[in-house]
């Protein structure tokens, strides 16, 4: 099960292209666009951005205006815009299939534009009491004549899935240009990892090429998704998106509805389908503003979506920690408000399972500090691995407090018997690991800190996460630093195996993160600042999509 997130990504995502300086070419700063390469074994999809001209620049659906309505860009690369009181939609083949709202009943008309045509209709405010929206079919891109999608858009509202239809086109024509042999594809044929491979133009901060993978029918996504034809409004490209209907059928007197917004900053859980309930507080993207009208898995309604810290000590490719022992020593002052006696034993848990992982970090950087040595790199590293370290003793004693407070008891670590362990030494496979603990590890602690303060409802304890969650925001920069550097002191032989490193860490992330989205949560302690395993879930599918997977992409066409 996935849950909204009250943290956006874009800050991180912005300083860590910023990091690695891959912005300073880009006139928009990256602020607009973004993308990911490989399909996951989650089911989740790819993100998308414009070139500036309308053109699909990536592996998925485009993203919003914030005050405009939305802005989405067909199969043929014309804008289509949909803002109140009008909505605007733009079929590619030039014929446009009227719907009445309340029967279904379908009208269809040849325009006499030969590439696309637009039908414009007032329909007033969004709410309920005015007349019927004019509905439309949208229908299927890079198909001649038309063909329906199965989804409907009626005014300016979102649209819903009248019934599934077999995409005719799963895997459309790549339309990358670049003609770079370090891009992970050239053609169509270069994808291959999956069904349906598509190589598509993306924008995250610079102009790349990577691998889209489409579907034909709902049978071909993962349970709990379901088959997005490519089309206008829809997006360019054919994918899975999680929903939990399958079409109006499922949704009684309530309609199968499914997000519009798409590709920046918008993860799985944006990217969805449900069922309308007479509870809902939106049923367009207009009124959020910058945010998009998505389905809450917390409160089963639609709203607008507000959208393990440290690096892990690994010894034998697992993390380890140290016991926890009663001791004061390790404990600082943490002014945070009494916690109802009825959570705070699992409170006590959490928090020394959190404080363990930290202890264990100081000595993951300490190790790294003598691998940075041992592989000639620049001071710079040197000295920010050696403030991250700091950082990581004053976290654990920071999490130590909490867990004394709620426990009411002191606690600390006990030895740390692998410390003594020196760990990669050669460059390649000091790189290797700091993209699977740093890169990607501490990319998703990162953005899991942040989540967990921006649910605190005490001011103590947000303060306290706010920290932590600033601190591993730099740690996170400081790897993906190291790993461009590094990159660039390697053969294109090594490189390339770091690149299936990146691929290899992702994935293993996302097969953690499908198994957590199934396990029991614990949302009455959310509240405490703790990240149960559904909202971790939720954390690692939109960052691993939204943030990893395109710095990684930005990193191979960089070097």
């Amino acid at each position: 099960m996935l849950v909204g997130l009250h943290t956006r990504i874009e800050p991180l995502r912005l300083s860590i292209f910023l990091a690695m300086g891959l912005l300073g070419a880009c006139g928009d700063s990256g602020g607009n666009t973004a993308a990911s390469d490989t399909q996951t074994s989650t089911g989740t999809t790819q993100q998308t951005g414009t070139d500036g001209t309308g053109t699909p620049t990536s592996t998925g659906d485009t993203t919003t205006g914030p005050t405009t309505g939305m802005t989405g860009t067909s199969a043929t690369g014309t804008d289509t815009t949909t803002s109140p009181p009008t909505s605007t939609s733009t079929t590619t083949t030039g014929e446009t299939t009227a719907v009445s709202a309340t029967t279904g009943d379908t009208d269809t008309g040849n325009t006499s534009t030969a590439e696309t045509s637009t039908t414009t209709t007032t329909t007033g405010d969004t709410d309920t009491d005015g007349p019927d929206p004019e509905c439309t079919q949208l229908m299927q891109g890079f198909t001649d004549p038309p063909v329906p999608s199965g989804w409907v858009k009626c005014g300016d509202k979102l649209p819903h899935r009248v019934e599934a239809e077999v995409c005719l086109v799963p895997a459309p024509p790549s339309n990358c240009q670049l003609g770079d042999p370090q891009q992970p594809c050239q053609t169509n044929d270069d994808c291959t990892e999956f069904p349906f491979g598509s190589c598509q133009q993306f924008n995250v901060g610079f102009v790349g090429c990577g691998c889209n993978y489409g579907c034909e029918t709902d049978a071909d996504c993962e349970p709990g998704n379901v088959c997005r034809c490519g089309g206008d409004i829809l997006g360019p490209v054919t994918r899975c998106v999680p929903a939990t209907c399958t079409d109006d059928s499922d949704c009684g007197d309530q309609l199968c509805q499914f997000s519009q917004s798409q590709g920046y900053d918008c993860g799985p859980e944006v990217v969805n389908g449900a069922c309308t309930t007479p509870e809902d507080l939106c049923d367009t993207d207009p009124p959020c503003f910058d945010t998009p009208c998505a389905f809450s898995m917390d409160t089963n309604k639609w709203e607008c979506s507000l959208v393990a810290c440290g690096r892990p000590f690994m010894v034998d490719e697992h993390a380890v920690t140290a016991p926890p022992a009663a001791r004061d020593d390790w404990r600082t002052l943490a002014a945070v408000r009494e916690a109802p006696e009825a959570v705070r034993a699992a409170l006590a848990a959490h928090w020394t399972q959190i404080a363990l992982a930290e202890h264990a970090s100081v000595a993951s950087f300490a190790r790294h500090i003598l691998q940075l040595l041992a592989v000639g790199a620049p001071p710079e590293f040197v000295l920010d691995t050696q403030r991250a370290l700091a950082d990581e003793i004053e976290h654990a004693r920071l999490c130590f407090a909490l867990a004394s407070d709620y426990g009411g008891s002191g606690v600390g670590p006990g030895p740390l018997a692998q410390a003594h362990e020196p760990g990669a030494s050669d460059l390649e496979s000091v790189v290797a690991a700091v993209i699977r603990e740093a890169c990607v590890g501490e990319t998703l602690s990162a953005l899991e800190a942040r989540e967990a303060a921006e649910r605190a409802e005490d001011p103590g304890l947000r303060r306290v996460l706010a920290q932590i969650a600033d601190d591993e925001q730099r740690h996170a920069e400081l790897g993906w630093r190291f790993v461009r550097w590094a990159r660039q002191q390697l053969s294109a032989d090594a490189r390339a195996r770091t690149d299936a490193a990146f691929t290899a860490a992702v994935a293993d992330a996302a097969v953690a993160a499908r198994h957590m989205a199934q396990e029991p949560g614990t949302p009455e302690l959310r509240a405490h600042g703790v990240v149960d395993a559904p909202l971790r879930a939720a954390v690692w599918l939109r960052g691993l999509e939204g943030l990893v997977q395109p710095a990684a992409t930005a990193l191979r066409a960089a070097a």
